[in-house]
């Protein structure tokens, strides 16, 4: 089983996915785990950019914003993500999970929302920076994710009916949210109990 968690900013994604791997028995890949697994198949600096959720280069999205990307490119850094992962059970967070794994007949996808004010506010108190300061932290990330995820899966990010879930987690909290994701796993994958 894989369950992707695509994610707006602050919506406790990294915490959902920790208690999803103990409620489950899966791995939670990390970023730095999935750099680690990059460099151990000789692939680290290929997919630095794309772990770390940014479109190839700046210069290239801009091109792209006017000209069609190469399709090449973008299943270059896709194909090397579905390799370094294969067929592990595992959560993943980000890294346009939903589209890239969307062939496994064991994917479980998941997108994770909640409301700006209240993202802010849990960001704000997260981290102990002024609600100034927790907007952008908020915004930007939001922005470069939904960029992100057109540019290499040319899917409109956080869109209902690319994901098996949508769960505002801000509303139920991290623990019912990954409760409630265990539970449509166990459903819909009986082979997980």
């Amino acid at each position: 089983m894989i369950i992707t968690i695509a994610r707006q900013c602050g919506c406790g994604a990294a915490r959902i996915g920790e208690l999803l791997s103990k409620q489950l028995g899966l791995v939670l890949y990390t970023r730095q785990m999935l750099i680690d697994m990059a460099m151990s198949h000789g692939m680290g600096d290929a997919v630095q950019s794309f772990v770390d959720e940014h479109p190839v280069d700046d210069i290239l999205m801009a091109i792209s914003d006017q000209f069609e990307a190469s399709d090449e490119v973008k299943q270059r850094f896709c194909e090397l993500f579905r390799n370094v992962i294969g067929n592990r059970n595992c959560i993943v967070i980000g890294r346009c999970g939903n589209s890239i794994f969307a062939n496994r007949a064991d994917l479980v996808s998941v997108f994770l929302k909640g409301d700006f004010d209240t993202r802010v506010r849990a960001t704000a108190s997260a981290t102990s920076i002024n609600a100034s300061r927790a907007r952008q932290l908020v915004s930007d990330p939001d922005e470069r994710r939904m960029r992100y995820h057109n540019y290499y899966t040319g899917l409109t990010w956080g869109a209902a009916s690319d994901y098996d879930l949508c769960i505002d987690s801000m509303r139920l909290g991290n623990e019912a949210t990954a409760d409630i994701i265990a539970a449509y796993a166990h459903k819909v994958l009986p082979a997980a109990e």
